[in-house]
């Protein structure tokens, strides 16, 4: 289904929304109950503060009822897949941004411009404008994000001050970084007593900010061809590789290890990470922890990256006026503050950002994460991109364990993806 006629199918399911939402009516009957569902993908923490907002606008809507369905697993976004392929979409979602797009571009997904055009409560400028270009896809808007995410550098406090190292700055280059981390570096015969300057998380998206800092691409200007074998684009990624191999100031992780780094961090056996607001909740277990964050060094340009975890609603919805209603107040700025508040979820409302998120009395400098979004990108946003990114993926792995050499890993990549986006879908 072509943009426009998406928009006008879109706009007749608008225009039932003027009357009272919520709920339907038979003619002469009593007023009918709307059974909607929310499919999530969150921890035990987020997922009580989810059921306690849904407690809260049930009380609101008395006509509308609320199933929460959390896959808090690795295969969270498959089975949402699986729902919308089986005609059984839950009514809102949130995505990851990855399948973003090519739910988009199958339309998969409501077109909210009509939704919001009409409703004069839900005020679409309070959302920071980047991330809201993030939600479109062919003009349409079919998602907002259920919090912002950028990539920021965290570090140990404790960490620094021992090794008499001043902490990471905003005018922080790729070289203050590298020899601050051979400086918190401890190397033992006792791995209890180890300690590393710095863990690189070398895996798809995250190592697109050094990209970019040191003015690489990913696809070239026409997003038809992989540039991922550029100088700029491979000497990023030999940065990184060599914190590992050559400095050995970068724990020698396998792939997949996210989860185990954090909790390195958060056990005091790394000294900086890059990471963002998500991971707070991890970092918050330690109380013996004392960490602040600081972004990310630059090499020619400052960069890093902006993520997408956004609520849609199904296209196939059948309560769409319940539907919006539950999306209304799940990214009103009530809700965003509570998530603000329990569990330190970045705001993507200018308005709760600026305001109460940025007041709080909070151990470290939210300013650093609201600044972030001025200098932050997009990852390829194309519906052939979750097809062809793993080719991506698997050279990394290689070049990380020393398979390959970054050039030929990047080589490899290149080649494999610019193919790959010239397939036939």
């Amino acid at each position: 289904m072509r943009g426009w006629a998406r928009r006008v199918l879109a706009a007749v399911v608008a225009a039932a929304l003027l009357g009272p939402a919520g709920c339907s009516r038979k003619a002469g009957g009593p007023a009918q109950t709307a059974s909607i569902s929310l499919f999530t993908w969150v921890r035990p923490q987020e997922e009580a503060a989810n059921k306690g907002l849904i407690a809260e606008f049930e009380a609101a809507h008395p006509g509308i009822d609320v199933t929460l369905i959390n896959e808090p697993g690795q295969q969270a976004m498959q089975k949402l897949m699986g729902m919308i392929a089986a005609g059984n979409p839950p009514d809102v979602m949130s995505i990851h941004g990855a399948f973003y797009i090519p739910l988009a571009a199958k339309g998969a997904l409501l077109d909210l411009d009509p939704l919001i055009e009409q409703d004069a409560a839900f005020d679409l400028d309070d959302f920071y404008p980047q991330l809201v270009r993030l939600c479109r896809w062919e003009d349409a808007l079919y998602s907002l994000p259920r919090y912002a995410s950028v990539y920021v550098l965290f570090y140990n406090k404790d960490m620094f001050d021992a090794a008499g190292v001043p902490h990471p700055s905003a005018s922080w280059t790729w070289d203050d970084f590298l020899q601050a981390a051979q400086r918190l570096t401890v190397r033992s015969d006792n791995p209890a007593e180890r300690r590393w300057g710095c863990a690189i998380d070398f895996w798809g998206a995250r190592v697109y900010p050094w990209i970019w800092q040191n003015g690489g691409e990913v696809l070239d200007d026409t997003r038809t061809r992989c540039v991922l074998n550029s100088p700029e684009s491979v000497e990023a990624l030999q940065f990184l590789v060599d914190l590992k191999r050559k400095h050995k100031v970068a724990r020698p992780t396998q792939p997949g290890e996210s989860r185990e780094t954090r909790e390195w961090f958060r056990d005091g056996r790394i000294a900086m990470l890059q990471s963002g607001a998500w991971d707070i909740q991890t970092f918050q277990e330690s109380p013996a922890l004392h960490w602040e964050v600081a972004p990310l060094p630059r090499r020619k340009r400052q960069a890093t990256l902006m993520g997408m975890e956004n609520y849609s609603i199904a296209a196939a919805t059948r309560h769409p006026e319940a539907a919006w209603e539950l999306f209304k107040f799940l990214l009103g700025p009530h809700s965003q503050q509570t998530m603000a508040d329990e569990l330190d979820k970045q705001p993507p409302r200018r308005s709760v950002a600026d305001g109460a998120y940025l007041a709080a009395q909070v151990p470290y400098d939210r300013q650093v994460l609201v600044d972030a979004l001025s200098y932050a990108r997009e990852a390829p946003n194309i519906p052939d991109w979750d097809r062809v990114e793993h080719e991506i993926r698997e050279q990394l792995d290689k070049m990380w364990m020393g398979e390959v050499s970054v050039r030929q890993g990047a080589d490899a990549a290149a080649a494999a993806v610019t193919e790959g986006l010239r397939e036939p879908r």
